[in-house]
């Protein structure tokens, strides 16, 4: 099946996001104090889809979302004690932000900062991913433990962290699974089918032993899909 999962993977229509090239933040763990790593090492311009669930995962660990995906105000975070992360929240035309790199730091003095939308969206496109995921699941009569093997694919399910994916639930715990990242699938699959005629008749066979599963008619989608909004 696919499912509508929107830009938020590829960092688009976030307040700071960008592509994963030189300058991405595509790592960040949360303490006392926010550490961040960029592609190259260089200064931070923006957040990738990455750096976008690894800062979400951290969000929801630290108390700085709570698990509707509400950002939390900086007096609320000064009563648990975090006066550190409560100095990040800064309001901007009536919107609620959270300060990952200051001006100082970012490149060419410009701040990346998230914002409760860029939350929101990446509820709505890991909402769509799992609910895609948990019918498939029901369809195929199998639960989470039957699960063996978790392949991410692309530059996105190559560099995502699994803990984080897990963390905000993308996607569900898979006690008995591996998960692997395996790159760029679809480029790789061509050249196989290119290169070898059994790799190309191993490719015809998967494809006329495939069914595949439209959601956007079905109502147990939705209700999945709302269900898997929260950071449960």
């Amino acid at each position: 099946c696919s499912t509508a999962a929107g830009p938020a993977f590829e960092g688009a229509h976030l307040s700071c996001g960008m592509r994963a090239a030189d300058g991405a933040v595509d790592r960040v763990t949360i303490d006392d104090d926010v550490h961040w790593h960029t592609i190259g090492n260089s200064a931070p311009r923006g957040l990738c889809g990455s750096g976008l669930v690894d800062l979400v995962a951290q969000m929801l660990r630290t108390g700085i979302i709570d698990n509707t995906g509400m950002m939390r105000s900086a007096d609320d975070l000064r009563s648990d004690g975090h006066e550190s992360l409560a100095a990040r929240i800064v309001q901007e035309n009536g919107r609620r932000l959270f300060l990952l790199a200051s001006a100082a730091e970012g490149a060419g003095g410009h701040a990346v900062r998230v914002s409760q939308r860029d939350v929101r969206e990446l509820q709505l496109a890991k909402g769509a991913i799992r609910a895609g995921i948990e019918i498939l699941l029901s369809e195929l009569g199998l639960k989470h433990e039957d699960v063996r093997t978790v392949f991410l694919a692309g530059a996105f399910g190559n560099y995502i962290s699994p803990a984080s994916a897990l963390a905000i639930g993308l996607i569900p715990h898979f006690p008995n699974a591996e998960i692997v990242p395996v790159g760029n699938a679809a480029g790789s699959g061509a050249k196989m089918a290119l290169l070898s005629l059994s790799a190309r008749k191993e490719a015809s066979r998967i494809q006329r032993e495939t069914d595949y599963l439209e959601l956007s008619g079905r109502s147990d989608f939705q209700e999945q899909f709302a269900e898997a909004m929260v950071f449960a």
